[in-house]
């Protein structure tokens, strides 16, 4: 049934690679006017767990649509694309966004063991990348991916401070080796996937707002892979995590990290991909905080931002909940719904006539 399976998909990547329209490849566009409105629906304690109602529910509660959903690719039992989980999210009419995690545990804040950039370098994986690839052609419609979210953050072990940090012994002259690996590492993938004829992909490149180690060798502009392996520039922003402190207001981070999101690409289109601000002390700090970004998101004040997409997971990493949820109190969940009137849910495509 596996070669069967896979004649197919060869295929399909020939068909692909013999009609110049398809080789273009599917992407997503940004809406002509205004910001993308998505989510990411609560899918378990580390965000594999597609349940379609959670799709459903979000859509309920914030009486509006979303454009995609995310869900995060662990290679934790080895390197299987989730197939059945974009399906699901397909099925949903809404675009899975799958977030590719090269790490063997959950465990943040140290090297990798298994999954190293160095071992993606030399082509270990390969031929699992490649299988990965015949899967996504195999689906028959327009996915989006984003390789090693929140790069510039030291939790996770694809950030330079687990790679080489500032040292300069590794490619290119002048190019801290951390970052440099990381940006080896995501064009590779992307490469891997576009000669395998996994061509109707939108790649996401995701920074945090706050990343660490706060050293000049962890600029995000270290790790850009360059506007030929890059669709969208993306990035989280929280106004807060934990804590009874007031949170940080949006256009404060905003009008920090904007320029130098704009700095990476002249021409991308700009995403918050995880946005969010938990419910603290203060009564309706949380709802003032959400009307406030989204009075923000929605006057323009930000051109190139064309996509937001709610963080709505309710637990932490270490099961103690989070209060994310934009239902976490009813005027939460007023403020959002009254903002996200504003957003965008039709889908626009490239290549796509």
């Amino acid at each position: 049934m596996r070669i069967a399976a896979r004649l197919a998909v060869i295929a399909l990547i020939l068909m692909a690679m013999s009609d110049g329209e398809a080789q273009a490849g599917v992407r997503l566009l940004p809406p002509e006017t205004g910001v993308y409105h998505s989510a990411h629906p609560y899918f378990g304690m580390f965000d594999d767990l597609v349940d379609g109602e959670s799709i459903a529910e979000f859509e309920r509660m914030a009486e509006k649509k979303i454009v995609w959903s995310y869900v995060s690719f662990n290679w934790f039992e080895g390197i299987k694309f989730p197939v059945e989980s974009c399906r699901a999210i397909r099925e949903r009419g809404v675009v899975p966004l799958v977030g590719i995690m090269p790490w063997s545990s959950p465990n943040q804040g140290r090297a990798e063991p298994v999954y190293t950039l160095d071992r993606i370098l030399k082509g270990d994986f390969d031929d699992d990348l490649r299988m990965c690839a015949e899967d996504v052609v195999s689906l028959g419609f327009p996915i989006m991916i984003e390789f090693g979210p929140e790069v510039n953050g030291s939790w996770f072990p694809w950030n330079g401070a687990w790679n080489g940090r500032a040292l300069d012994s590794y490619g290119e002259r002048g190019v801290p080796d951390g970052p440099e690996r990381f940006r080896g590492a995501y064009r590779r993938v992307v490469d891997i996937f576009r000669k395998t004829g996994a061509l109707d992909v939108t790649w996401f490149f995701h920074i945090s707002s706050s990343g660490a180690p706060n050293e000049a060798w962890n600029a995000a502009s270290n790790y850009y892979p360059g506007d030929e392996w890059v669709d969208w520039v993306g990035v989280s922003l929280y106004g807060r995590l934990r804590g009874d402190g007031p949170p940080m207001p949006f256009d404060a981070i905003m009008k920090r990290v904007y320029p130098g999101l704009c700095s990476l690409s002249a021409v991308k289109p700009i995403a918050i991909l995880e946005m969010g601000t938990s419910e603290g002390g203060g009564l309706g700090d949380k709802a003032l905080w959400i009307t406030d970004a989204m009075k923000s998101i929605n006057s323009g004040r930000y051109p190139r931002l064309r996509a937001v997409s709610w963080w709505n997971k309710k637990f932490r990493p270490d099961g103690s909940r989070s209060t994310l949820e934009i239902d976490s109190s009813r005027e939460s969940l007023d403020a959002y719904k009254e903002g996200a009137r504003g957003l965008v849910d039709a889908v626009r495509w490239e290549g796509v006539t």
